[in-house]
Formats: C-alpha cells, structure tokens, sequence
C-alpha cells in the first residue's frame, strides 16, 4: 500500500459495467489523483475510503461503526422499496396529514396475501375492503403487482373477482408447467412469477386516462425520476426526468369483464420493447409537452417526492435508515393523467441506468458528476459543490455522522 496514496476508491462493478464510464469520469473530475481498487480488503482502514458497488459488495457492518467509510447504499431501505411497506408508510403519513399531497397523488391501494390460487377466496376475507370494492365494481380497472416484483414480472389488469382468480390459477399453471420442462425462468414465465415465493401483492385502482401524446404515437409513457438521497437526510431530485413508453398504442381497458384484460399497452418497461424500432425514451425536458404542462408536472413531482421520503422517515424508521455516511440514487416512477395530475408509482432501489439508452448517456455522466458533487467530496473535503440539475427538495439534517 506504501506506493498507492488517497483519496482511496473502490469499484466493485466490471470494467465493461455501463457504469465504469460515468464512475471513472466523476472520479477524475472531482478527485484527481485518486487511488482506484477493485476490492474493498485492499484499502487502507486508516483512511477515509468510499466504495460504489452493487447492495451485496458493500461492508454494512463497517457503514455502522466506521467513519471512513462512504457506501453508495443504505442497509435499511424497504420502507420505501417494497411495495406493501410503501403503501403502509403512505397510509400511515396521509392519516396523520390529510391535506399531504401524497393524498391524491398515491393511487389507492389494497394489500392482499396469497400464496397459493386455491386460498384466494380466504385472502379476499382478510382483506375486506378490497372485497367489498371488488364486488361493487362497475367500471373500474385495477392492477395487481407482486410486492417485491421487477420488470413488469407478475402484474395483471383485471376488473372482478373472477378475473383475479383467473390470474392466480394462471401463475400457479404457468409455473407447474416450466418445473415439468425443468426451465422455469424469467422468460417462460412470460412475466409471471413463482406464486409460493411471490406471497404478498398490492392491488391498487388503475389510472384509465393516462396523458396520451400523438407526437409518440398516443403510446402510455411514465416519467423516470433520479433521485439522490445523501447521509441523514438531504434528498435531490435531478430534474432531467425520462419519459419511458410502451411498445404499442394505449387502449383503455375493455368492460368486457369476460375476457382476461392484455396488459400490451399498459407496461412502460423498457426491459419488454428490446426488440422494437420504435423510439421507447425520451427527456422529458425535449418532448413535446408544453413549457406549461412541463413545468406542471415538474412541480408536483418535487413535492410529491419530498413527501415520500416525509412519511418513510415518518411512519417506518426501522425500514427506511438513512446513515450519515452513505448515500442512495432511488429510482422514483410516475404517472401523468389526462388533466396533467401526477401519481407516484414505486421507488426503485438501484435503478437501471442502461434504460436511458446510449443517446442520452451524457445524462447518466452529469447525473454521476452531482452525485459526487454532493455525496462523495463532501465526505473528502467536508464542503460541496453546484450541481447544476440537482434540485434539494427536502433536508432533515445537513453532514455526516
């Protein structure tokens, strides 16, 4: 070690990582000179060392006890990243807060447990109130989504009891049949998941009316938000936002309630459109939104993400954590209704910057520069810098612990 010299950094992702680009510039662009390792056992622990790296390579004991040590994760982060911890979080901070916008801007939500198809009618009594609103329903649609799910894997449309059922015997089909072939997987799942290991879900009223644009070809979009959470707790919304689109037109869902409801349209993951020619991103500050309608959204989704991490901090501090010496970039979802009203969706913990797409990188390299800007010099130096698009929404407790 007598030969290396700090400022000591570690990356524990492969240098053909999309990330090793933007990591390594933010490195030469705010700390010169520094000492670049591939593992954490060759730093010094004398030494402030900082280490980017995937949730599993961090040392989260150290996070806790030591000082020098910077981390680009916090341990304790379901709160926010699991969708019935969410949910709880938000119901417990509206109750407390009717006038939050979080209130209108939080689709209302059921949760419901079922671990196998043929307890769904059980879990319907547990969960009353969606029963209760499932057999009233006339009109509406609603969505159901695997609590700890990604990738659009699992979520289904439907409108009744019948059809949820029929979404559960499908899981429980679709998986019997990929052990008799013996290659269950992701992809002959066909986004379903493993029903037994996928055992809490939320159901929640599905927006029926999202905002269309023809210039994209009426297709439904969300807007993907990064968010930069840093020590106990500042929170930074970068205000270059992507609109993430479907592959095919939206359509509103069908009353047919006979027929099993087909999610094309409705999914806005950009995993599902590889094989498509059709442009699936876009910045949101160059689409072709009005300034007005831009500036519309912008504002609420601001406050609305200030709100969210209110009621984490708020309603669950034993699953939501924020150290002093670490810092997180979530990936916030939303959505845009037809009278511009926006909707947070789910808060993804590292989300996936290779969805931006290879246009738009220079994005993910300034997102990389505010982020050292803010989180890792100031750990070095103990000052920041300006980050030009990196908008402080929310600040419980300035520096490190």
């Amino acid at each position: 070690m007598d030969d290396k010299h700090g400022p000591f950094v570690v990356i524990t992702y492969p240098e053909d990582s999309y990330l090793n680009g933007p990591l390594r510039n933010a490195v030469d662009k705010y700390l010169p000179g520094a000492t670049i390792l591939s593992s954490l056992k060759d730093a010094p622990k004398d030494e402030k060392v900082f280490q980017y790296g995937e949730y599993e390579d961090l040392d989260h004991e150290r996070l806790f006890s030591d000082k020098l040590y910077l981390a680009n994760s916090y341990t304790y982060r379901k709160g926010l990243i699991r969708k019935q911890y969410f949910a709880n979080a938000i119901a417990y901070y509206v109750a407390k807060h009717p006038k939050s916008i979080l209130k209108t801007a939080y689709p209302e939500t059921f949760q419901l447990e079922c671990a196998y198809a043929d307890f769904l009618d059980d879990s319907l009594d547990e969960a009353f109130e969606l029963r209760c609103t499932l057999e009233q329903n006339t009109s509406d649609t609603f969505i159901l989504k695997p609590s700890m799910g990604d990738r659009g894997d699992g979520i289904r449309l439907f409108k009744n009891i019948e059809q949820l059922q029929a979404i559960f015997d499908s899981f429980e089909e679709e998986e019997e049949e990929a052990e008799e072939d013996g290659d269950y997987n992701a992809e002959s799942s066909k986004h379903g998941i493993i029903l037994s290991q996928m055992r809490n879900f939320i159901v929640q009223k599905y927006m029926s009316n999202p905002l269309l644009l023809k210039e994209y070809g009426n297709r439904k979009f969300h807007i993907r938000t990064y968010v930069l959470c840093v020590g106990n707790l500042t929170v930074y919304v970068y205000q270059r936002m992507l609109m993430l689109f479907s592959e095919t037109s939206y359509e509103k869902p069908s009353n047919d309630t006979g027929k099993p409801i087909d999610i094309a349209g409705h999914l806005t993951n950009t995993c599902l459109q590889d094989d498509t020619d059709k442009t699936v991103v876009v910045e949101f500050g160059k689409s072709s939104l009005s300034e007005s309608s831009k500036k519309k959204i912008l504002n609420q989704i601001n406050s609305i993400t200030a709100e969210v991490f209110k009621s984490a901090l708020e309603a669950d501090r034993i699953n939501f954590q924020p150290l002093g010496n670490a810092f997180e970039t979530y990936g916030l979802d939303f959505l845009v209704d037809s009278d511009l009203n926006v909707q947070i969706l789910e808060v993804n913990a590292y989300p996936d910057f290779k969805q931006t797409g290879s246009q738009l990188k220079s994005l993910i390299y300034e997102l990389f520069e505010c982020t050292f800007a803010k989180a890792v010099l100031p750990f070095y130096s103990g000052s920041s810098k300006e980050a030009e698009n990196l908008k402080s929404v929310l600040s419980i407790k300035d520096g490190f612990c």
